[in-house]
């Protein structure tokens, strides 16, 4: 701690100590003495110190003014006064500056996280990737024509293939046919569950076959979802944004 009357002297002494804090004992509601203060809080060596003013009652008003209106003064405080009042107030107000910048220090660091998720995600393929798994090329081409705007389509005309694909790709949701030669569906979906890489992704059922014994035989395989065939494209769009949202 260092006191001064001297304008010079204060300059000096924050050139060389950088002080945590400034006090600035007013017997006046003197105009001179805000200038001070202004020219203090606009040079940019020393206006992240905080000014505390220690004025006579009946000039705390117009110094709380100040600080309400100017932002020149962090903390007027009254006489009379005890030093254990002063040094209370002042660790009060040092306490609360330095957590206002921790809280806005974290807000940045947040934000520049959630800028740079957001870049990444750009980068990366925006569009979620959906695998049709079908032997019937008309539906392979009918659901790649209708989704390729918004999604990335790959379709796939048997199970063997499929599964090939699933060894080194991952796609967002996966349309497998339950009726297919060689592979059927069910055989597909239980080697699809036993893929570590495979196993978490939706799998939605196309089947042709209405009656229910067949549909319950589908359920039972606890599947994410099945459609009938011929294919409704509306529910085709809502069983996505359902399984992807």
């Amino acid at each position: 701690m260092s006191t001064s009357g001297f304008w010079t002297d204060i300059c000096i002494h924050y050139e060389l100590f950088k002080p945590d804090a400034y006090v600035c004992l007013a017997e006046y509601a003197d105009t001179q003495i805000v200038s001070r203060l202004k020219r203090l809080k606009t040079t940019p060596d020393f206006c992240d110190i905080p000014v505390i003013v220690i004025t006579n009652e009946d000039c705390f008003e117009f110094y709380s003014d100040v600080k309400e209106k100017e932002r020149t003064i962090d903390l007027p405080m009254s006489r009379p006064i005890t030093i254990a009042t002063i040094s209370d107030g002042i660790t009060r107000l040092l306490k609360g500056i330095e957590e206002e910048k921790e809280r806005i220090a974290q807000e940045n660091a947040e934000a520049e996280r959630r800028a740079a998720e957001a870049l990444a995600k750009q980068l990366t393929n925006t569009k979620p990737h959906i695998l049709v798994v079908d032997d019937d090329k008309n539906v392979l081409k009918l659901l790649k024509a209708a989704l390729e705007d918004k999604y990335d389509v790959t379709a796939i005309a048997n199970g063997k293939m499929a599964l090939k694909f699933l060894e080194t790709k991952t796609p967002d949701l996966i349309f497998l046919d339950y009726e297919m030669p060689v592979e059927n569906g069910p055989e597909v979906f239980r080697k699809i569950k036993k893929m570590e890489s495979a196993k978490d992704i939706p799998v939605v059922f196309l089947t042709g076959v209405a009656d229910r014994e067949k549909i319950t035989e589908v359920l039972s395989l606890k599947p994410n979802g099945y459609l009938l065939k011929p294919i409704n494209m509306e529910r085709v769009n809502d069983t996505i944004k359902t399984l992807l949202n």
